[in-house]
């Protein structure tokens, strides 16, 4: 029994993406280290929001391991939902530290404790050369994937956190504003939440067969009835395996049959040209019958 082997296309920069997870990740139990000893809520939650960026590199990585295993009878696809569904998981599990934060800013809004802004700060500078030193690492390789591309994005965002704790810290420091603190959290809870949202609602659709949020299937349909031999379309569906691997089925039909096999790979190349749909199923009809 044959099983058709799916190829996810742009899985480049494993290289680049592992080296800047493992960054991110001793970074991340710097500042959270630091931020206990320091009692810096905004430094914790920075510590938090590089956790989506660990989890952004990390799902990049283990999606490509996945994609290595072969597709088997009872998993036609291959395991590529896996990173979905970890996706899922990772969104849910940071809106709930969204809450977290928000909860522990409001109660020193109200009372605002002591910080120890020497360990606040070097934490702080430290994670936001990281943040530049990862950028860099992901800058050139995010253009061949958008899996890259997302995580570079994600480095960005946490160096604009690292930034707001050095603010908070310089004011705490020579303003002696410890206000500042749990405001930055909020600031950097937002980020998060903003991030998580975006994770949970991409995987949501993905699971549930969506259309990508990316391609409109009306501009779809209007490509393929301008190639030559397609009198009409019908029963389109499209929808998302895994990040980066769309695809398409539906009823074509065609002025003649024995030009199917032309209209076909017409078809075919135009999807994946111009919209990266490679993995596409297609019944031809003719139209003499319809």
């Amino acid at each position: 029994m044959s099983i058709h082997p799916h190829q996810r296309p742009g899985d480049g920069g494993l290289r680049q993406l592992a080296l800047a997870m493992m960054i991110t990740a001793l970074i991340m139990v710097i500042e959270i280290i630091a931020g206990l000893i320091s009692g810096s809520l905004a430094l914790l939650a920075d510590a938090g929001h590089m956790v989506t960026d660990t989890l952004a590199l990390g799902l990049s990585l283990f999606a490509a391991w996945m994609a290595a295993r072969p597709a088997t009878p009872e998993k036609t696809y291959g395991y590529y939902r896996t990173e979905i569904l970890a996706a899922l998981i990772n969104g849910i599990a940071l809106c709930l530290l969204v809450v977290w934060i928000a909860l522990r800013a409001l109660q020193r809004l109200q009372q605002p404790p002591e910080v120890l802004t020497g360990p606040m700060l070097a934490a702080a500078c430290l994670g936001l050369a990281a943040n530049l030193i990862s950028g860099r690492i992901l800058f050139h390789a995010r253009m061949s994937s958008l899996n890259v591309q997302g995580a570079w994005l994600h480095v960005l965002s946490d160096a604009l956190g690292s930034v707001g704790v050095i603010t908070a810290g310089l004011l705490i420091r020579f303003k002696g504003w410890r206000h500042a603190d749990p405001l930055v959290s909020l600031f950097i809870g937002g980020l998060i939440a903003i991030n998580a949202w975006l994770l949970v609602k991409r995987s949501v659709n993905i699971l549930l067969e969506g259309t990508p949020a990316h391609l409109s299937l009306a501009k779809v349909i209007a490509a393929i009835r301008e190639v030559n031999g397609v009198v009409d379309i019908h029963d389109l569906h499209l929808w998302t395996i895994t990040t980066g691997m769309e695809a398409m089925s539906g009823h074509v039909t065609v002025d003649s049959l024995s030009r199917g096999s032309e209209v076909l790979s017409a078809i075919n190349h135009l999807l994946a040209e111009r919209f990266g749909i490679t993995h596409t199923t297609f019944q031809l009809e003719d139209s003499k019958n319809a």
